[in-house]
């Protein structure tokens, strides 16, 4: 990937430290509460920095958390590119463990995108996008569109409650059941 969640071409060091702060104390309280319920004070004091600082760079923490949701779905995105249609061909493994991967190193944004407090839409968007690359090949015109929403409400539960479950199966052990779930006739997916 090209770089992190946090940074920004040109921005100061300082700035990039501040700003990743602010977005990673917001992603644990996420986790825990609603925006509505999130105070300034409460992630200045949870990033360790000053209030002023927090208006620095932010009007109020909505624009925070949608700075935040944005750079997070280009990643996702990025994730998503990141697997050759060639290598799906036999199934839907390398991505599945790409993406439970990223997901596994980022914690706090996986439990984010899990709680209904934090943004559940981005873990929609990252199922969607994982069945219509994984059915795409496979299914047309109606089919692909319900085939590929059913496959996406499966994906989903299945990542939330890995991600409940405190992700104690590996990436790779969870890419191979759920590409099982998503009925790959693959004779890699039947060996796995």
């Amino acid at each position: 990937m090209n770089g992190t969640l946090y940074e920004e071409r040109g921005e100061d060091r300082r700035i990039r430290k501040s700003k990743k702060a602010l977005q990673e104390a917001l992603i644990r309280l996420l986790s825990k509460k609603s925006i509505g319920e999130i105070t300034i004070k409460e992630l200045t004091d949870e990033a360790d920095v000053h209030r002023g600082t927090f208006y620095h760079h932010y009007t109020d923490a909505m624009d925070l958390k949608v700075q935040t949701e944005r750079e997070i779905a280009e990643q996702l995105t990025e994730i998503l590119s990141s697997v050759p249609q060639s290598k799906l061909e036999e199934g839907p493994y390398p991505l599945l463990v790409r993406v439970l991967e990223y997901l596994e190193e980022h914690r706090e944004i996986a439990k984010m995108m899990a709680s209904e407090y934090g943004a559940p839409w981005l873990l929609g968007e990252l199922c969607a996008g994982i069945s219509e690359r994984c059915l795409g090949t496979q299914l047309f015109g109606e089919q692909l569109r319900y085939g590929s929403r059913f496959c996406a409400a499966g994906l989903r539960e299945m990542l939330v409650s890995w991600i409940e479950d405190g992700m104690r199966m590996a990436p790779g052990e969870m890419a191979r059941i759920m590409e099982r779930m998503m009925g790959s006739q693959s004779p890699t997916a039947m060996s796995r």
